[in-house]
């Protein structure tokens, strides 16, 4: 069941708001992030989803779809008049959901509204409306839950909801869910292996709103656990399976169905996996007398989590809530856990981001999301680093951004300046990783070429043993997206990186500057500043390392033509070729002769630290 349409009128802030979840051409459904700032409506965009989905959830209480007078004890929203906007005479909602047997529609009205101007007004942005016709009335509170006319006589409303509800992942996560800690002083979340799932009445393990789940999930891991455990025998015959000797067809059905089991075991690792960015981290099972639970996680360089209660706040909320769905989508067929893309459901979850520090939400929640392309999640977000990431992972066409309170569709291009602070932050991080648990004198270049001329210049200029005593870098980053943060400016970031954590580095520092910025001389502890000396014999080349070359190398054959904004065109230095051919296939000690002042600069900077 998805949702396909969603109107609202005068309820809290929301004057009109008017949506058409979209889907992709083979029919899945697109991630939407609702965003806004607070008292945008946000929540009540969500309660209004969550309420219809708690309406459709406890039909089986009454199997007549007409309206109810003031049954509010089975709605999550109670339809209070306060909830309308200040001003206005009512407030409206309509929502259409798509099931196996046609069109649901779901209606809550609160005030006075005369229902042939509802009809009038409504057949342009939200048909049918047909559907919400029945036993409307004028004064007061209203809701009514209805099939398309095809169907509304036809099945009987508890086998539609069970079928539903059974085959599907549907869920709502507010923001005040939670999961407690290991450390907090309240009784520690025990698990005990039981089954997860009677299997009579599917809502019954499947509550809609969920607020906290931990100890549902470790339960259902266990009973995970249990099934994907082989015997001695089955573990030869499974060797088997996997060396090629024997076909999936020729496993005995019981051994058939814990291979089964094995990779829904291993979608739920593929979460943890994801969550604490450790590819081989895995469950295992303690002992009943060495950890207080027994569920415990083995990372990759060795160390175990002795718990699932021993995540931190964030990933603890991740796991289970990711957990959920799997659980949620297998409760009528347990291949659906084996299988996360054949999943379907319509998961709410308000306030993603709570609790979760920047990479989680732009790395991990974009790449968790992923992992169910046939749920339809609706989100809110106050974070443009989440958009940032669901942007990178889906594409600028894979999901949708509803900045309410209008719900317009909007794009991230407004976040960039925070995707250019997220970066600096992932630059400070490698930073650290590259650079910080070094113990040998570290010379940082502004370029990446700038290391290769120096490291070649000294290898020609019989400086092997000087080369021997340094270790000689480019400052930036250089992957798939490219190089970043090199340059002059890169130096300065590493300087402001450097300055601020002094103690994380163990090695002296050069930040090795181009001629044309014209850096002073400083030495602040053991970082120091030097600008290569400019070569005034080249007047071809006056910036960059490169004006230490002779003028006569720069030839025709190292440069492009590129063409101007303004229909011209100018040459531009290929500086790699430039570089592969002077580094490579010359390798001539005379081309490197200026470079004589920047093995003075070395030579004195290792002096000063040996």
């Amino acid at each position: 069941m998805y949702l396909t349409a969603l109107y609202l009128e005068n309820t809290g802030p929301i004057s009109t708001c008017h949506v058409n979840p979209p889907f992709a051409d083979n029919g899945t459904p697109l991630p939407i992030v609702v965003v806004g700032p607070n008292g945008s409506g946000k929540s009540i965009f969500l309660s209004h989803i969550a309420d219809a989905l708690m309406t459709f959830t406890k039909q089986r209480l009454n199997a007549d779809f007409s309206h109810w007078d003031d049954l509010r004890d089975l709605y999550f929203r109670t339809g209070s008049e306060r909830a309308i906007k200040s001003g206005e005479p009512f407030s409206l909602s309509l929502l259409r959901f798509n099931t196996h047997v046609g069109d649901l529609y779901y209606c809550e009205k609160v005030g006075t509204l005369d229902q042939s101007d509802f009809a009038a007004r409504l057949k342009s942005p939200f048909e049918p409306i047909e559907a919400w016709e029945r036993g409307w009335r004028r004064e007061g509170r209203y809701k009514s839950l209805s099939f398309a006319d095809n169907v509304y006589f036809k099945l009987p409303a508890d086998k539609i909801v069970k079928a539903e509800i059974g085959a599907g992942a549907h869920a709502f996560f507010p923001a005040t869910r939670r999961e407690n800690p290991d450390w907090l002083a309240l009784k520690v979340l025990e698990a005990s292996v039981k089954t997860a799932s009677s299997g009579s009445d599917a809502q019954h393990d499947k509550p809609l709103v969920v607020q906290t789940c931990a100890a549902e999930n470790i339960s259902w891991i266990l009973d995970i656990l249990l099934d994907s455990s082989l015997t001695p025998n089955q573990f030869q015959e499974y060797q088997r399976l996997l060396e090629g000797n024997i076909t999936p067809g020729g496993l005995s059905q019981d051994l058939g169905k814990r291979v089964d089991f094995q990779q829904a075991r291993q979608n739920v690792e593929s979460i943890l996996q994801t969550i604490l960015q450790d590819g081989t981290a895995r469950l295992r099972l303690n002992f009943r007398d060495v950890a207080p639970t027994r569920l415990a996680i083995e990372l990759s360089n060795g160390q175990v989590i002795p718990n699932l209660q021993s995540l931190s706040e964030g990933q603890s909320q991740l796991l289970h809530l990711f957990a959920t769905i799997i659980r949620y989508g297998e409760s009528d067929n347990l291949d659906r856990g084996n299988k996360l893309s054949e999943i379907t459901g319509l998961v709410v979850i308000d306030e993603i981001d709570v609790h979760l520090h920047a990479k989680l939400q732009h790395d991990v929640v974009p790449r968790l999301i992923k992992l169910f392309p046939r749920v339809q999640f609706i989100v809110s977000s106050h974070s443009p680093l989440f958009l940032l990431g669901m942007e990178e992972t889906f594409g600028p066409d894979g999901l949708a951004i509803l900045e309410l309170p209008t719900g317009n569709r909007i794009n991230s291009e407004r976040f960039t300046e925070f995707r250019e602070a997220f970066e600096y932050y992932r630059f400070e991080e490698r930073v650290e990783q590259r650079f910080a648990a070094g113990t040998k004198p570290l010379v940082l270049t502004e370029g990446k070429l700038d290391a290769r001329y120096i490291k070649t210049a000294l290898s020609l200029l019989g400086e092997e043993e000087l080369l021997g005593e340094l270790a000689i870098e480019f400052v930036g980053i250089e992957d798939d997206k490219g190089t970043r943060f090199g340059g002059n400016k890169g130096l300065n970031n590493f300087r402001n990186i450097y300055e601020a954590n002094p103690s994380l580095f163990h090695a002296p520092i050069l930040l090795l500057y181009d001629c044309d910025t014209k850096k002073p001389e400083e030495q602040v502890g053991r970082l120091w500043v030097r600008a290569i000396p400019t070569n005034d014999d080249n007047t071809k080349v006056k910036v960059g390392i490169e004006n230490l070359f002779p003028e006569a190398l720069f030839q025709d054959a190292f440069y492009r033509e590129m063409s101007l904004n303004d229909g011209g065109t100018t040459k531009h230095l290929d500086k790699n070729k430039f570089c592969d051919r002077i580094c490579e296939e010359r390798k001539n000690p005379d081309d490197f002769v200026k470079f004589a002042d920047i093995v003075k600069i070395l030579k004195e900077f290792v002096a000063r630290h040996p």
